[in-house]
């Protein structure tokens, strides 16, 4: 594996897809300077999987029955936590609603599981209370994502998994076809 020197070197003048602090730009391999700015559709498919540390979460560990975002929150729901923007923010670092996808192992036959950013927490980089871990998954994401539709989260503890946002789901304006 190259280091971050030996990366940069190699580079030339050429940019390349990053994220910085959970926020999609483009990275400069020359000088190291980074341009927030949203990836693309196009960008977003061809940039791939990003490993994130998860933990997982139930209704016994919530202090109410609603998320972050004002929904009723159970247990059969596929929805993800993630940190605040920072750490004087109540701002999700992820906009609320944005769908992900999450899998063990990317291009294998491992499931993937496709949730969305329901809740905040206090935790990951700009968090005070589990600084090792970047999302929380409801306790269906985790089923999902391992396989177990029996896994409870004290079992699904700390877990390395992958991510990307999910391709946004376009509707055509034409006529449905197929038996009515």
């Amino acid at each position: 594996m190259k280091t971050f020197r030996e990366f940069m070197s190699e580079a030339g003048s050429e940019q390349v897809l990053a994220y910085k602090n959970y926020k999609p730009g483009v990275l400069d391999k020359q000088t190291g300077k980074f341009t927030q700015r949203p990836h693309t559709g196009p960008e977003q498919q061809r940039y791939g999987w990003k490993p994130v540390n998860v933990s997982s979460y139930s209704k016994a560990d919530t202090p109410g029955s609603l998320t972050a975002s004002g929904e009723k929150f159970d247990d059969k729901q596929r929805l993800v936590a993630v940190p605040y923007a920072s750490s004087s923010s109540t701002q999700p670092s992820i906009p609320f609603g944005t769908r992900l996808q999450l899998t063990k192992a990317p291009g294998t036959k491992a499931p993937v599981a496709t949730t969305r950013v329901s809740d905040t927490g206090n935790f990951g980089p700009a968090g005070d209370f589990n600084k090792k871990t970047n999302l929380d998954l409801a306790r269906q994401t985790a089923a999902d994502v391992s396989g177990n539709p029996n896994i409870t989260s004290k079992k699904f503890g700390k877990q390395t998994v992958y991510m990307k946002t999910a391709p946004t789901i376009t509707q055509s304006k034409g006529l449905m076809y197929g038996k009515y």
